[in-house]
């Protein structure tokens, strides 16, 4: 994208008074994705920094505008990296507005720290968990609701009726009676000065026209052309591109800087180091940039900088005997458990019991790897910082702004912008403060880009993690005891500094799939807990973060045991659920699958089932033997996500995750040896390609029409071990160790 020096000034100081005065009229109309202020906007704005809507416009709260001219713009105040959040959201508020999602513009919002954007859960601006749209489903509909009965206020108003006796039909409203219409831009200079009505009914499901129907998602067709434009296309005046070459041991300090060959390449300007902010929970590692007028010259020149590092305390670090250390740690007199589910008493069963059960699971480092690599611009000047990117998480743009600029708040301005993937790579900090430190240093807009390789080493990934299983069965083969440890670093505490002051020292983000509001199985005895085990490696967030692990040991190990009480695993599985619609979608699941029928000789199923973010899932797995190995046929996925809003968006997602949890299976493992991250690009770090899909078949069970559940990270957790489970079935081997290898089974 580029933009003209005018328009820029426009933007650029509007956008910051706008923000300044903190109010409604922050969102006043024109920004489209977040880029250029119209200029009669930015003449609106007063000496005082105050600003107002335009004359005409319709602005009755932070989600939608209607301009006189017809336009209507729908705020999307949540990040989307291609999972449909837009599409979704959109279709929430139009809904009750009455006009086609897809007629409307949607725009991201000039001021993403707007108090009415914060996440109702964890208090910040934020992107993530599955919750964008579960979390905004009531209010976006209440503020579509809102609009559209102040519109037919003004309408009624215009034509001396009653609002009763007026109807809307995608952007109109009309009177019964007479059959008059007028258009929600005709309305709105009338609607801007009524007041907003409070509890406004809402639609009846039954009469939804686009919620629960979309089978479209906005944008695929510029995708597809190449026409979208995503965070790496910004260009601004003056812009210079850098890349950063980080510590290649974790905690090395740079020691010496040769730069001499590296500004001798042709448009390369400066070499600046990086100081390390290991002090700062989720800080960057020391590194040293290269500042270029383009990507190529910037990376020409990195490749020709020599770096001296000293020594580092991670040298002697090595992750493959990292799994060995994570189950010593269980045992280890220091290491405090942390209980996420817990009655009877599981211990003296354990002590006792005459068929004890025990079975240990591991999991090594992944990396995120969006398919459009970590990229952000930044321009420091006149007291202010702003942004341009693919930000999820906006608060820890705010917050890199005052660490490493000791920039104040409200001098922060952020772009929003659509990313090409994230996976929780985009809720890290470390290039947020790597960009901000360059912004400061230059006084230019300065864009930081990721290689791939670049990407690979940054740290951050998806910890490792060790689970050890314990079961005594009862004599008709079922639990009578259950114990199971989870060690794994804290996943938050880079993001929530005192988190462990709280009385129950509890990590919801660690304990996924096993805590009380999750775990989805009920025994006489249950004992089930965290340990923390802290390497020091910097670990970031994942798409479904401790539900891969979590609910990888839990399935393996139910398995497991329903084996050894000589049980059918499906029956095994529901005979212990605590909850019906849960019990509902493994049933159907594995119906479909053909479970309990005759299978081809030389062909098995595996089960495995998970439930996170008001959402049920079950995937039933199908492998067969070839000649190279095993491979995985099929599998079948049953998903019940309460109202699906957007219907072919949630299938997008669990074909994703589907493929997604295939790699945590087959392929994601970071080896870090001496210190040293092994895995460079995608020749040693493999990650799953179309033709690696097996057949799938999934089916989307609306279970409750009143409340949509979380979908975007539903479907990776269950594949591992539903695949693992199908492996033991056909040969006899136990897979506990990810990723597995399927030639040598």
């Amino acid at each position: 994208m580029h933009i003209d020096d005018q328009a820029f000034t426009n933007a650029h100081g509007a956008a910051r008074r706008r923000f300044i005065a903190q109010s409604s009229a922050l969102l006043a109309s024109g920004l489209a994705i977040g880029f250029q202020l119209p200029e009669a906007l930015a003449k609106s704005a007063g000496a005082t920094g105050e600003t107002r809507p335009q004359k005409g416009e319709f602005e009755p709260n932070a989600w939608v505008r209607v301009l006189p001219d017809d336009t209507i713009k729908l705020v999307v105040h949540k990040h989307d990296s291609g999972t449909g959040t837009r599409t979704a959201l959109a279709a929430v508020v139009a809904e009750e507005l009455d006009v086609d999602p897809f007629r409307i513009d949607v725009i991201t919002p000039e001021n993403p720290f707007y108090a009415d954007y914060i996440h109702p859960l964890w208090k910040v601006f934020s992107t993530g968990g599955s919750t964008s749209v579960s979390l905004e489903y009531d209010r976006l509909r209440h503020a579509g609701a809102t609009a559209r009965a102040m519109l037919i206020a003004a309408a009624a108003q215009q034509w001396k009726v009653a609002p009763s006796a007026c109807s809307t039909d995608n952007g109109f409203v009309i009177d019964k009676t007479s059959g008059a219409r007028a258009s929600y831009g005709s309305l709105a200079v009338i609607a801007a000065s009524l007041p907003a009505p409070k509890d406004v009914p809402l639609k009846d499901p039954s009469q939804f026209k686009y919620i629960g129907k979309l089978r479209k998602k906005r944008g695929a067709a510029q995708k597809t052309t190449g026409a979208f434009q995503y965070s790496i296309d910004v260009h601004l005046p003056g812009m210079l591109v850098a890349v950063v070459t980080r510590a290649p041991v974790i905690d090395a300090r740079v020691r010496s800087v040769d730069a001499k060959a590296a500004l001798a390449v042709p448009g390369v300007r400066r070499v600046l180091p990086i100081p390390g902010r290991p002090d700062v929970l989720g800080g960057n590692q020391a590194g040293v940039a290269v500042i270029a007028d383009d990507y190529w010259s910037a990376h020409k020149g990195q490749a020709a900088l020599h770096v001296e590092w000293e020594d580092s305390p991670f040298e002697n670090f090595d992750s493959r005997d990292l799994s060995a250390r994570q189950a010593a740690w269980l045992d280890d007199p220091e290491a405090r458990v942390v209980p996420t589910v817990k009655n009877g008493d599981a211990a003296s069963i354990l002590r006792r019991g005459p068929r004890l059960i025990e079975a240990s699971y591991s999991m090594p480092y992944k990396a995120q790897n969006p398919l459009e690599p970590i990229n952000v611009t930044a321009w420091a000047k006149d007291g202010g910082i702003e942004y341009w990117g693919g930000l999820q998480v906006p608060s820890t743009v705010q917050e890199a702004a005052e660490v490493i600029g000791h920039i104040p708040a409200d001098r922060v301005v952020l772009h929003e912008l659509v990313s090409g993937g994230s996976f929780g790579a985009r809720e890290s900090k470390y290039w947020l403060f790597e960009v901000t430190w360059l912004a400061l240093q230059t006084g230019k807009p300065i864009k930081l880009m990721n290689s791939r390789e670049d990407e690979m080493r940054a740290l951050f990934y998806h910890s490792a993690s060790h689970h050890r299983g314990r079961a005594v069965l009862d004599a008709r083969g079922n639990l009578s005891a259950l114990e199971l440890r989870a060690v794994m670093p804290a996943s938050p505490e880079q993001w929530e500094p005192g988190y462990f002051d709280r009385p129950d020292r509890m990590d919801y983000s660690t304990t996924e799939a096993i805590s009380k509001y999750e775990f989805a199985y009920g025994a006489p005895h249950v004992d089930i807990g965290w340990v923390r085990h802290e390497t020091g490696v910097p670990t970031g967030w994942y798409r479904a973060v401790s539900y891969i692990p979590n609910v990888f040991a839990v399935e393996s190990f139910m398995d497991e045991a329903a084996h050894a009480g000589h049980r059918d695993p499906v029956d095994f599985r529901i005979a212990h659920m605590k909850d019906a619609r849960h019990a509902a979608v493994l049933r159907d699941a594995a119906a479909r699958a053909g479970w309990g029928k005759p299978m081809p000789h030389g062909t098995a199923l595996g089960v495995a089932t998970n439930r996170a973010y008001g959402s049920y899932i079950a995937v039933i797995a199908r492998v067969a033997r070839r000649k190279d190995g095993i491979v995985i046929e099929k599998l079948t996925c049953v998903a019940d996500c309460g109202l699906a809003v957007s219907p072919g968006g949630v299938e997008e997602q669990l074909y994703g995750g589907l493929m997604w949890g295939l790699g945590h299976a087959l392929a994601d493992r970071i080896e870090i040896r001496h210190g040293r991250v092994q895995q460079t690009n995608f020749d040693s770090y493999r990650v799953m390609r179309m033709s690696d899909l097996p057949e799938i078949d999934i089916v989307i069970v609306q279970g409750d029409p009143a409340k949509p559940g979380g979908v975007g990270e539903l479907s990776s957790p269950s594949v591992a071990p539903a695949v693992a489970n199908a492996v033991f079935r056909l040969s006899g081997k136990r897979l506990r160790e990810t990723p597995f290898d399927l030639r040598s089974v």
